[in-house]
């Protein structure tokens, strides 16, 4: 479904860029400069000449707080744009300016206009631009140099460049969602790359992954401790705390890539000047610092119906049908909806009358995980058959929440359900088992066309007719046979409902199913050269498997907790390290730029390496 929506997405600015930049005029400027250093605005417009013809630009009258270093240069393009059997033109003009910021303050950039023929024009929106005072310890100007003031240009300050843990939050409820996010940030070096890149096992958290928008997953810049940052966000996550207390998060290590200059030659300037400037590559270990959480626990009074539910939300019961004969099954249907901790929200349990056969609900999950925790709906579908005729009143289903705003628990009641039972048709026709009458030596009469009672004459007066199949030996044979079946298939029929009651034995077993499904989809994103996705299903699969085939979930799975009991069921430590290897390098491959498709496929025959090493693991 991701890859279609970036496939419309594409077609779609593919064949209507008219639609989509028509009569706005666009201003692309940086959000935050330094005092003095010089910067690039421009006004850019698309427009069809079909419909309108240009006429002038009409720029600002001058630039609060900057001054013009040049400009404004124009540029322009034509293009054809096929679609929907007509091609139609397209043409853009851009406007540029150099500017340099002269004092702090923020300022906006004021409006621009451009003017078509028929009196037509199109103004931009005004652009607010933030000057901070200049770092004293920057060599040059502009983002991303990569001059470095140390005598040994391989001495990086921890301040240019460094990893850092960010939550929304310090202090949360048990349950509360906790957004993290891990960043890169640096400042005067060039970063070209990362060496690897593993996620924290947050024990103590359930946590999920988010999407990381686009503006915030390639670099920008960002104001931090008064300086102009370049700052990439590589993951996000959405925590769970699962217990009170303080908990602290292990730093996150990481290798970074970087471009440093060397010193000229002793050649000069002159030979620079032909060979280029000389740098080197280097790779700089970083380490976060370790981050401590509050966790508040629930306060005291929590009412019965509490399972540890956080958010806001709102109950809803209803049943499929109101009237129904005996022995027809209905659907009650209980929903809960909101925003909130989804994760903590349980199946209720209502109590039905003992006049009712109940099974055991359906789930069904409709909730998408966003900055604010989860969002939608959890359904549960309870069949119901009722065996006797009446009218009922089903119970009213309860549902509590700790309503975090309030700081109170909040508890949600359904609204009883009647329910008219008629008596079931096809029951009321069964007629009652009549006993044989006792033999005397009365006349004896027909019970029926189709039962006759036994003949009471003499022995004697009997003839042989052959052979009869009744309590003969193939008879008895052929009873003890059924009888013997009959044991066979209730011992098989009760093993197989143990074996589907023990879930862990379940998973075990479908652990290679699952597994091998999730690395075909794997295979197809290979083909594809889809390397986000490929990896994500990579990991999904052998981190899903390896939970099937150890019943573990929950904070309980951490990568140190797989390594521990696979080696207390003697697994080979060689196998133990493959997986683990696997485990780390999908987990960096997914953060890390390039796209190596040769490496994808060694990745892809490890993966299937490692989980047939693992197959014999009950």
């Amino acid at each position: 479904m991701r890859n279609f929506r970036k496939i419309w997405f594409f077609v779609v600015i593919l064949f209507c860029p008219v639609v989509a930049f028509a009569d706005e005029l666009i201003v692309e400027a940086p959000t935050i400069v330094v005092v003095n250093e010089r910067f690039q605005l421009a006004y850019s417009i698309s427009y069809s000449p079909d419909n309108k013809k240009f006429v002038d630009f009409v720029p600002p009258t001058s630039f609060p707080g900057f001054n013009i270093v040049a400009g404004p240069g124009t540029s322009m393009s034509s293009s054809i744009v096929m679609g929907g059997g007509k091609n139609s033109a397209k043409e853009s003009r851009k406007f540029t300016y150099v500017l340099k910021a002269t004092k702090e303050g923020v300022f906006e950039i004021p409006e621009a206009e451009v003017k078509f023929e028929k009196g037509e024009s199109v103004k931009s929106k005004k652009r607010p631009i933030e000057v901070i005072k200049e770092d004293p310890n920057k060599a040059g100007s502009g983002s991303g140099s990569s001059q470095q003031q140390t005598s040994n240009p391989e001495d990086i300050s921890p301040d240019d460049l460094f990893i850092k843990m960010e939550f929304n939050r310090q202090s949360a409820y048990k349950g509360e969602p906790l957004i993290l996010s891990i960043k890169l940030y640096w400042h005067n070096v060039t970063v070209t790359n990362l060496t690897k890149f593993n996620v924290p096992t947050l024990a103590g958290f359930d946590h999920q992954e988010l999407q990381v928008p686009a503006s915030e997953s390639n670099q920008h810049q960002q104001k931090y401790n008064n300086k102009v940052y370049n700052t990439v966000v590589l993951a996000r996550l959405v925590l769970y705390p699962l217990r009170a207390g303080e908990i602290t998060l292990a730093p996150i290590e990481t290798g970074a890539v970087v471009r440093i200059p060397l010193q000229s030659r002793s050649g000069g300037s002159f030979e620079d000047f032909f060979l280029g400037p000389q740098s080197k590559t280097i790779v700089k270990q970083l380490k976060s610092k370790p981050v401590t959480l509050n966790i508040k626990d629930f306060p005291a009074g929590a009412p019965s119906s509490f399972n540890g539910a956080t958010g806001n939300f709102t109950l809803a019961a209803k049943v499929d049908k109101n009237k129904v004969m005996a022995n027809q099954a209905i659907t009650y249907s209980v929903t809960v909806s909101g925003t909130g901790n989804f994760k903590q929200v349980n199946p209720p349990t209502p109590l039905f009358s003992d006049k009712f056969d109940k099974y055991d609900p359906k789930t069904t999950e409709n909730v998408k995980i966003t900055e604010t925790g989860g969002s939608g709906s959890k359904k549960f579908d309870y069949v119901l058959i009722p065996r006797s005729a009446g009218e009922f009143e089903l119970p009213t289903v309860e549902f509590s929440y700790f309503d975090i705003r309030k700081g109170d628990y909040v508890t949600l009641k359904s609204n009883p359900i009647h329910l008219e039972v008629e008596k079931d048709p096809s029951g009321t026709n069964i007629q009652p088992i009549i006993s044989m009458p006792m033999v005397t030596g009365k006349k004896i009469e027909h019970l029926g066309n189709d039962i006759l009672f036994i003949k009471t004459t003499p022995l004697s007066t009997l003839k042989p007719s052959g052979y009869v199949f009744f309590a003969s030996m193939d008879f008895w044979l052929l009873f003890a046979a059924i009888i013997l079946i009959f044991v066979v298939i209730c011992f098989v029929m009760r093993k197989v409902t143990k074996d589907k009651q023990n879930v862990a034995l379940m998973r075990n077993k479908k652990a290679n199913k699952v597994a091998i499904t999730r690395l075909k989809q794997s295979a197809k994103l290979l083909k594809a050269d889809d390397r986000v996705g490929f990896y994500e299903e990579v990991a999904r699969a052998v981190w899903g498997y390896i939970s099937d085939k150890l019943n573990m979930q929950g904070a309980e799975f951490s990568r140190d907790n797989v390594q521990e009991k696979l080696a207390s069921q003697n697994v080979p430590q060689e196998n133990i390290n493959l997986l683990i290897a696997v485990m780390e390098n999908c987990e960096y491959a997914r953060y890390a730029p390039g796209n190596n498709h040769e490496g994808m496929e060694d990745m892809y025959n490890e993966a299937i390496k490692a989980i047939s090493k693992l197959e014999n693991l009950k």
